[in-house]
C-alpha cells in the first residue's frame, strides 16, 4: 500500500514538474547563450539532503534553473528560479506562509505533495519549491530551514 502511495506521489511530482517547464521565454529576438541572464539559484539545502540534479532551462532570454535534492529517506525538494509555469496547479490551498523577503505566498498541497510559488521582478522572478514525500509540517520546517521561509 505505502509503495503504490509513493508510486502515485512521485507521478504527480513529475506532472506538476512537467507543467512548470513548460513554461515560453518572452518574445522578441532570441539571444546568444553568452548574451542570455543565468538565474542566480540561491537555494541553500537544509540538513541531510544532498544535491541531485542542476538542470538548466533555456528561453529566449534567459536560462532558468532548476535544482534537486534528495535525502536519506526519499524525500524530494526541488527549487525552480527563472522557470514560469503553474506549479501545483489542481493541488488544493493548505494555508500560507511567510517568505524570507516579508511577503505571503501560499501554501498548496496535500498529503505527501507540497508546494510554494512567488514571483519577483526581472527574468529570473519566478519562484517554486515542491516537496514529495512530506508531511505539511515537515515541509513547512524544512523550507524554515533552509532559509526560504520565516518560521511561524
Amino acid at each position: 500500500m505505502r509503495v503504490r502511495r509513493r508510486a502515485r506521489s512521485a507521478a504527480a511530482c513529475a506532472m506538476l514538474v512537467m507543467v512548470a517547464c513548460t513554461g515560453r521565454g518572452s518574445g522578441g529576438p532570441v539571444g546568444r547563450p553568452s548574451e542570455r541572464t543565468t538565474c542566480d539559484a540561491t537555494f541553500a539545502a537544509p540538513t541531510g539532503f544532498e544535491a541531485t540534479e542542476t538542470f538548466e532551462v533555456q528561453y529566449r532570454d534567459h536560462v532558468g534553473v532548476r535544482l534537486s535534492f534528495r535525502d536519506d529517506a526519499g524525500r524530494l525538494l526541488e527549487y525552480f528560479v527563472g522557470v514560469p509555469g503553474e506549479f501545483g496547479e489542481g493541488l488544493p490551498l493548505a494555508g500560507s506562509v511567510e517568505l524570507a523577503s516579508g511577503e505571503r505566498t501560499p501554501l498548496i498541497g496535500r498529503g505527501e505533495i507540497w508546494v510554494i510559488a512567488w514571483n519577483t521582478s526581472g527574468l529570473c522572478g519566478s519562484h517554486a519549491v515542491l516537496g514529495n514525500g512530506f508531511t505539511r509540517k515537515e515541509f513547512v520546517s524544512t523550507l524554515e530551514e533552509s532559509g526560504v521561509i520565516v518560521p511561524g
